[in-house]
């Protein structure tokens, strides 16, 4: 057994959270000791009863392990666990840090410049606007998308992102093998192919109450910011943002109606201290790191930026970003920049007199 099968099988034993299996690991130079101490001193670490401790002894534990790692690699799902290299160290901010991720597709370093969209399952249409523009918006100058995949502004979070060719993670609050909602799975196959989709739940652990708050702190975790489009009173979203607050996260939210109660807990985060953001530009303001992004820093891969570009101003570049050799018309770039139209025509007249951008038929496009 190495040290990361030792940590995968704590990970995998019932009722045995991330914080007691810290302790336990805290306890030890070696791991894989663990497994063969006596009864009673496994009982002495505190978190861990006589139930639990019969459930680290179970003898079956080396070949659970086995079997876990053979049906995921079936199954094509890598598992990392706090002991491997490629761990995602965003994750140890956590007080509770997962023992062990399962993981399909890939995380990148650039997947730190990332954004947490968060909101209802049963949206408003404006809601569903709102979530789709931003996403869009953010998604188009190059910022990761994070969500949960669960139906709603998840979804519309994600789809947004993959249609703009953008980077999207997904953490999800099951296993690989119980897919929630079932319908999502196309959409988590899609994500894994050009992002990743990850879980810290065995591959066949079900959906449950609990596994959601779960879920809610990685996502939050993953992101410099998390953004709210709507909130109920009881929304889950407000445990993500909250968690998101206590990581010394910013905390974006889209205001609502007020006579909406959908929007009630929305409204009330802006009260408590967020910071209300009506477009992408707010949203940058607000996450220096995403505002260099959408000024030019060049990612690798990606082509040099025209030199001529380098005097623009923050809108003037964000908008020179958004174009490529596709014409692009201005209700396209208002609606993918946040902006409004008379400033997208204004800004484009700047950078056609710049040489920077070209006027044709169907639109817009960067000149080169």
């Amino acid at each position: 057994m190495t040290p990361s099968d030792a940590l995968l099988r704590l990970a995998l034993v019932p009722g045995l959270g991330p914080v007691t299996a810290a302790k336990l690991q805290a306890a030890t130079d070696d791991l894989r000791e663990v497994f063969s101490w006596p009864f009673d001193r496994l009982c002495s670490i505190d978190g861990i009863g006589g139930e639990r401790a019969r459930r680290i002894c179970d003898p079956r534990g080396d070949e659970l392990v086995a079997a876990e790692r053979a049906t995921c690699h079936g199954a094509g799902v890598r598992i990392i666990t706090r002991l491997d290299d490629d761990y995602p160290r965003a994750l140890e901010a956590l007080t509770d840090p997962p023992p062990a991720i399962w993981l399909q597709g890939d995380l990148l370093p650039r997947d730190a410049l990332a954004v947490a969209v968060i909101g209802p399952r049963r949206p408003s249409a404006y809601g569903h606007r709102q979530g789709r523009r931003l996403s869009l918006g953010l998604a188009r100058i190059g910022a990761c998308i994070v969500s949960g995949l669960a139906r709603g502004i998840d979804t519309v979070a994600h789809e947004a992102a993959l249609e703009c060719g953008g980077r999207t993670i997904a953490v999800i609050g099951s296993g690989f093998g119980k897919m929630y909602p079932e319908e999502n799975r196309p959409l988590a196959e899609r994500i894994a192919a050009s992002g990743a989709v990850l879980s810290e739940l065995s591959f066949h652990t079900p959906p449950s109450p609990g596994t959601f708050p779960r879920r809610n702190r990685l996502v939050a975790a993953l992101a410099l910011a998390t953004l709210v489009i709507e909130a109920g009173e009881r929304s889950g979203a407000l445990i993500t943002a909250r968690l998101a607050g206590e990581l010394g996260r910013t905390v974006l939210v889209v205001p609502g109606a007020i006579d909406n109660p959908e929007s009630a807990g929305a409204n009330q985060l802006i009260r408590d201290g967020a910071t209300l953001v009506a477009s992408v530009d707010h949203v940058l303001e607000e996450v220096e790191p995403l505002m260099t992004l959408a000024q030019g820093v060049i990612q690798p891969g990606q082509p040099a930026a025209n030199p001529r570009a380098e005097a623009l101003s923050g809108r003037e570049r964000q908008i020179y970003l958004l174009l490529d050799d596709q014409p692009r018309t201005v209700d396209d770039l208002a609606r993918t920049g946040a902006m409004p139209a008379s400033a997208i025509s204004a800004t484009l007249l700047s950078l056609e007199l710049r040489r920077l951008a070209r006027r044709q038929p169907g639109g817009y496009v960067r000149a080169t």
